[in-house]
């Protein structure tokens, strides 16, 4: 089925690029996928091109050496722009498998939940994904369905959306996408349409793929900071909005076959946060002025969402009645406020017969009026405009709006309509309680030595010296004292860099957006190498000892259902610490610093929130994070977690509402899992075993990557790390500051990688470390561990899928074409990494006992997935190297425009076939 899906998706493109107007187009269309796939007889495709598809379309079913060969031979002789058309016919191929099989995994899943099929590949493994298969599950294990709902009460977890550079596409495309993808599941209704809107859906179908076909790809300008939460916010309106009522339903529902009843209308399941526009970690674009306009643009836009669902409100609340008594008292107190103000009555389109009696009516006029003075007052801030004071009070917070609805939801209980109070009035609440009046919690971040400069800059001013040179203790010491002290502490006469000034401008606009606010806001502080996570519980022990930061804690404000608590939320960083200390010892002192952290909160009373800061990519704690979530160290997750979805994750995830409801739904059930059923510790053994494995692979890693000079070299020669810098993907610099591996941030250094296929960060090291405990004659206890320790299991079946991912021709071929005399040094390193390779492949698969790579039957459908694109993606590389090679030679300067756009597109393309960037 799915590779009909394909074929059908593969038909109308190639039958759009045939068709010269749309009565042609309308008389090519024939049943679902009989079309031919041929490109004979595109004209406005090269011959060049045609010929390059011919023969990968062999190289599909034959994909030996020889074939191969005439690869590299065809595209040696193209012309830039017809590498550049190449590229593009690939990109497309490849996008529109990724758009079918996506689809096909939605259309199996509703499948399944309506009983019509086995559970779905995907589902498959420790525990099913669905909510009702989840809640029988916990049941038969001894859980109550009371303990059940109990949990789920007072269950959260924020996703939080980054403007990390992960998304190759342009959003232009992305748009277009989920059109598609949208078109796709209307299709899918079948003979639920009349012939005419299928043929209707067909034709728009093809002009969505024309539409794509038509549009460059390259961005000619990299994206500022607004552009990328604009990019998040619309993610949120377009998709998450329309999700997050079904997924409650779907909660309800299954909620209710336990015989338990639906959750608390104030509950908060889900929220959202956002680093888009707020984080300003070695973003200098990032200032204190563009993120106070992002934080007003957000407010402007969901007020707009609300005024939407009021509108549709209006008509279906049309209830006549006075509603219950403290409607009543709201709505008199309303009308004397008004009269006060000279603001008089006004009618919303009906008679004031109506309105005297439609009551509901008069307060979502109310609800209304100040959500209107809302998008004034947010839009006008947003724009750096003064606000006119007239009319009604916009809202301020959350509660203010959630109030006000929530009045009218009792009354219709308390009215006995308590039926119309379930149906569009509860969902508008849901969103209330999850997105707020700001869609997103916007995080402020910054790196630490910024802070530091201020605080130099402070105690120079005061004749103290600097802050910087200090020692801990006089730090701590210091700072506590002043946090204490009731006098100011930053005079307004203070001399500072311009850096530190954009700080406290930082903190001045914080101020100003949070007055009135009595709490502290949370401090979350962030460990991400492998020293720092090390030292964290040392550190937070610091912390929860401090007389004043201890008296100071705050409470979770996304979460209503469980009172004041004494809260700390703790971020802790996958991709640097890989980056840092290669994947294996990364995921284990991630795991101990977790177990550290649980043990030191429960001593002194905090209630812990982990937020795991995961990219999208295996190598930078990307993964299904189901089986991530269900791996989390006891008491880990406490029915709370925060992550981030970066980049393409977003798209991939979250980027129609039925895979958005289809993730929230895995995300709600891993928590809830996890929290009540935690996997059990492993033994001591298997501890004592793990940390060797951990510190070994290290020590390997690190002797190549850091210690070893010419590595950088290799580095560089064989990966595109260079070209990458040119892309207009991420408004953040590539690099920290000048240097080598240890400068470049972790996108880069995986996104270099995953591009030529080798993937070296994920495995280096792992196979020495593995095969020297084998031959320590410890296999059996590997191999126990892989079985009975869920941790250790997801940790080698991700690098079971990296492996598999992993193109030792593509890898050599890059080798070849562009490390032609390698030095003495470099060919010695190149030897070793090759060596750790066949090291790590051989280590793997004794651990797992497979014979072949992903051979469980809950890997069948990646497995698949990857051998079908491999034919895609191998001539997108072949045109890629070939690409780098002409741009690091001596070439024709009138081919650098086209050569250059081509390579961003065999960027884009290798990025859709291997599922991630960096």
């Amino acid at each position: 089925a799915l590779a009909q899906d394909v074929k059908f998706i593969r038909s109308l493109f190639l039958k759009a690029l045939r068709a010269r107007d749309v009565e042609e187009l309308i008389q090519s269309k024939t049943s679902d996928a009989d079309g031919q796939l041929s490109v004979d007889d595109i004209k406005s495709i090269p011959e060049s091109v045609r010929n390059l598809l011919h023969l990968s379309q062999r190289y599909e079913h034959d994909d030996s050496e020889t074939l191969f060969k005439e690869l590299d031979d065809m595209v040696k002789c193209m012309s830039g722009e017809d590498i550049k058309t190449a590229a593009r016919m690939y990109l497309e191929l490849l996008n529109h498998a990724n758009l079918a099989e996506r689809n096909y995994r939605v259309r199996r899943w509703r499948e399944y939940k309506r009983g019509g099929q086995q559970q779905p590949a995907a589902a498959a493994g420790p525990a099913a994904q669905t909510l009702e298969d989840c809640f029988r599950d916990l049941v038969s294990k001894g859980f109550t369905p009371e303990q059940i709902y109990r949990s789920l009460v007072s269950q959260n977890t924020e996703l939080v959306l980054t403007a990390h550079p992960t998304q190759a596409a342009r959003r232009s495309v992305l748009t277009k996408h989920a059109e598609l993808s949208r078109l796709l599941e209307e299709y899918d209704r079948g003979l639920q349409l009349m012939p005419t809107q299928r043929s209707e859906v067909v034709t728009q179908m093809q002009a969505c793929l024309l539409s794509i076909w038509r549009t460059n790809p390259v961005r000619r300008h990299k994206p500022n900071p607004e552009d990328e939460a604009r990019y998040g916010l619309s993610v949120v309106e377009e998709s998450l909005w329309k999700a997050l009522p079904t997924h409650y339903h779907e909660v309800d529902n299954a909620l209710n076959v336990i015989g338990q009843p639906p959750l608390p209308i104030n509950c908060s399941l889900l929220t959202l946060g956002s680093w888009m526009g707020g984080d300003r970690d070695g973003n200098p674009f990032v200032t204190a002025a563009l993120t106070k306009r992002v934080v007003y643009l957000a407010r402007m836009r969901a007020a707009q969402l609300y005024l939407g669902e009021v509108d549709d409100l209006r008509w279906e609340l049309s209830v006549a009645g006075p509603g219950s008594d403290a409607m009543q008292d709201f709505l008199r107190e309303r009308e004397r406020i008004r009269a006060a103000r000279g603001l008089g009555q006004d009618a919303w389109g009906y008679s004031p017969e109506d309105e005297k009696e439609e009551h509901y009516r008069r307060l979502l006029e109310h609800v209304r009026d100040r959500l209107e003075a809302t998008v004034r007052y947010a839009a006008a801030l947003s724009e750096g405009r003064g606000v006119a004071a007239n009319g009604e009070e916009p809202y301020s917070r959350t509660e203010e709006l959630a109030k006000d609805l929530t009045l009218m939801y009792q009354s219709l209980h308390e009215c006995g309509d308590g039926i119309l109070a379930e149906g569009r009035l509860r969902d508008v609440l849901r969103r209330v309680y999850s997105f707020g009046l700001s869609l997103c919690r916007l995080d402020i971040r910054q790196e630490s030595k910024r802070h530091e400069e201020v605080l130099d800059a402070v105690t120079s001013h005061l004749g103290l010296g600097q802050f910087s040179t200090w020692a801990e203790a006089t730090k701590v010491q210091w700072l506590t004292n002043e946090l204490h002290s009731k006098r100011p502490l930053i005079s307004r006469d203070l001399e500072c860099s311009e850096s530190a000034r954009e700080v406290l401008n930082v903190f001045d606009m914080i101020a100003e957006k949070e007055a009135g606010i009595k709490e502290h806001l949370r401090v979350v502080p962030l460990f991400e190498t492998k020293a720092d996570l090390q030292n964290a519980p040392a550190c937070m022990e610091l912390l929860f000892r401090n007389s004043w930061y201890s008296a100071n804690l705050s409470s979770p404000p996304q979460v209503p259902n469980v009172g004041w608590v004494p809260h700390q939320e703790v971020m802790v960083g996958y991709s640097d610490s890989a980056k840092d200390a290669g994947r294996l010892a990364s995921v284990w002192v991630l795991h101990k610093a977790q177990e550290a952290l649980v043990e030191l909160s429960m001593r002194y009373g905090v209630k812990l929130n982990l937020f795991h800061g995961r990219g999208g990519s295996v190598g930078r704690g990307g993964g299904p994070q189901y089986l991530a979530t269900l791996s989390q160290p006891a008491g880990s997750v406490q029915g709370w977690m925060r992550v981030t979805v970066q980049g393409e994750v977003i798209d991939r995830f979250f980027g129609l509402p039925s895979i958005a409801s289809h993730t929230m739904e895995r995300y709600t059930v891993s928590v809830l899992r996890a929290t009540l059923a935690p996997p059990e510790p492993p033994s001591q053994e298997s501890r004592a075993l793990m940390e060797t494995l951990a510190e070994r692979s290290c020590q390997v890693y690190r002797s190549i990557v850091f210690d070893t000079p010419a590595f950088v070299d290799l580095f560089r020669a064989i990966t595109p790390e260079q070209e990458l810098k040119a892309l207009n993907i991420g408004s953040r610099p590539s690099k920290r500051s000048v240097g080598g591996i240890e400068a470049l941030r972790a996108i880069p250094w995986i996104f270099a990688w995953t591009q030529s296929r080798l993937q070296l960060p994920v495995w280096l090291g792992v196979g020495t470390a593995i095969k020297e405990h084998i031959a320590a004659g410890n296999i059996d206890k590997l191999q126990g561990m892989y079985r009975e320790w869920p941790f250790f299991r997801s940790t080698v079946e991700l690098l079971e899928v990296v492996l598999a991912k992993t193109s030792r021709r593509i890898a050599r071929y890059y080798e070849d074409v562009l490390l032609a005399s390698p030095s003495e040094e470099v060919d010695a390193v190149r030897k070793k990494v090759w060596q750790e390779l066949d090291d790590f492949e051989e280590a793997i698969q004794q651990v797992t006992g497979h014979v072949c790579l992903l051979e469980e039957a809950h890997s069948q459908s990646s497995r698949v997935a990857i051998l079908n694109r491999t034919p895609l993606v191998d001539p997108l590389n072949v045109l890629q190297a070939a690409i780098m090679s002409r741009l690091r030679g001596e070439t024709d300067p009138a081919e650098i425009p086209a050569l250059s756009d081509a390579f961003v597109v065999t960027v884009q393309g290798v990025a859709a076939g291997m599922g991630w960037t960096g």
